[in-house]
């Protein structure tokens, strides 16, 4: 039996509602990833993802008390429905810093405002919660709408490490983008 240690941020913002992925919404969750090829650079993984892949990046997060995943939910009138998730953890040696792993939102409802009120959520909550100073966000190099995503929300070149992922048999440079909060 797995012990609950995940980080919880749950949250309401707005018409949003951030809570814990739980092991229910993981089928909802790989359709999200799933959704389309550009998803890639949500996941880093060039394949359409398995059930049994979600549910390992799920343990993974689950058992560890500095990582978190939270679902994006909108209030509908029948009920939450996911609309993205947000991936990221607590460094281990620096509790200042956290990395934002991934944000994901459905296709229907991009370009609505949700992904950058929950990443600001996100990071607000970070930031009271647990005194988190500096925010890491990993881009994959073509990733030019995640870029000017994630420059939008204030955060500015730090470094590139390149060729560090294989995406479709292309080596990328994967660039890391940060925000300092004081």
């Amino acid at each position: 039996m797995w012990v609950k240690e995940m980080l919880t941020l749950n949250n309401k913002k707005d018409n949003l509602i951030l809570k814990d992925i739980t092991k229910e919404d993981l089928k909802d969750v790989l359709n999200l990833y799933n959704q389309n090829d550009e998803n890639i650079y949500a996941t880093g993984i060039d394949r359409m993802m398995s059930l049994r892949d979600i549910n390992e990046k799920y343990l993974e997060v689950l058992v560890n008390s500095h990582e978190f995943f939270i679902g994006i939910f909108l209030d509908k009138y029948n009920g939450l429905q996911l609309v993205g998730v947000i991936k990221g953890r607590i460094d281990y040696e620096n509790s200042e810093e956290a990395w934002i792993s991934s944000i994901l939102v459905d296709n229907r409802h991009q370009r609505l405002g949700i992904g950058t009120k929950a990443a600001e959520a996100i990071i607000e909550m970070l930031n009271k919660s647990y005194d988190v100073k500096r925010f890491y966000i990993g881009i994959i190099a073509g990733n030019h709408i995640g870029r000017c995503f994630w420059q939008k929300l204030e955060f500015s070149y730090f470094r590139t490490i390149e060729q560090y992922i294989k995406l479709k048999t292309l080596a990328e440079d994967f660039i890391i983008l940060k925000k300092e909060i004081s």
